[in-house]
């Protein structure tokens, strides 16, 4: 069972800050432009043919889920649902939320299913227990990849610990194309996302209010929220794998859709 947060117990979700810093940072590139571009981000409103219709919202949901097209699918099938995804107090959800995306990404394109390290990319924050941007997170990723997590310990920052050869491994595994959204409105951005959903990729999201980034893993059809939706998330804190968030606070304030990984099996 997901647990639902609504007005009535939103108090209860862990607060993320590390030294009284938001774990997830406000994006620092602008929506459509060229320091986005630089990161990978392509303007998914540049492409209106692709948009799902908003009247078409509650078929598109029921057939996500009847059909497991969703990512949250994905993960069940290959093992992953309540496994622990738990970044122990660290302030790593950037990175939690990333890795997540990208191994589920890669489990749409009908890869080989293999956990990935969260904990390689601490080069991002110069090893420390720190907050980050979800932008500047995925051009690094982009770069230079995420490590498997045979290649390093988990809650490690200490990368002299890590395998030989961690960083060529990290390379295999990189995302190489991404959907970027713009919150004009919470109904704009509820159509980029479900856009993303339909294709079978997640979206790495953030939440202001909360300084926290997570993985958007599906939508739940509810007619008496908000919107009509539930927006069901990876969470990677000690509370239960997924969750669902309703009205507006569900609504994410940052949305990436990773389309394609690297060429690695």
């Amino acid at each position: 069972m997901i647990k639902r947060y609504d007005e009535s117990n939103y108090h209860e979700l862990q607060r993320t800050t590390v030294n009284g810093m938001p774990e997830a940072m406000p994006r620092r590139t602008a929506y459509a432009s060229h320091a986005a571009e630089e990161c990978g981000l392509v303007p998914l409103l540049d492409y209106p043919s692709l948009l799902i219709d908003l009247d078409d919202l509650r078929d598109v949901i029921e057939a996500g889920r009847a059909n497991r097209i969703f990512p949250q699918y994905h993960q069940e099938a290959a093992g992953w649902a309540k496994t622990g995804w738990n970044q122990d107090g660290y302030g790593f959800c950037w990175a939690y939320g990333l890795t997540a995306a990208v191994m589920d990404c890669r489990e749409a394109e009908g890869k080989l299913p293999i956990r990935l390290a969260p904990f390689s990319l601490g080069w991002l924050v110069n090893w420390r227990d720190a907050g980050f941007y979800l932008d500047e997170a995925i051009k690094g990723a982009r770069d230079r990849g995420i490590a498997s997590a045979a290649y390093v310990p988990e809650y490690s920052l200490s990368y002299r610990k890590y395998k030989a050869g961690w960083e060529k491994n990290a390379r295999f595994y990189r995302p190489l194309e991404w959907w970027d959204t713009d919150k004009r409105s919470d109904s704009q951005m509820l159509q980029q996302c479900a856009t993303i959903l339909d294709s079978g990729r997640p979206c790495y999201v953030a939440y202001n209010w909360w300084g926290h980034a997570l993985e958007l893993v599906g939508l739940t059809y509810d007619t008496r929220l908000a919107n009509n939706v539930a927006w069901v998330l990876r969470n990677s804190h000690a509370e239960d794998d997924f969750i669902e968030l309703t009205g507006s606070r569900g609504v994410p304030d940052e949305a990436y859709g990773v389309r394609a990984t690297s060429l690695a099996i």
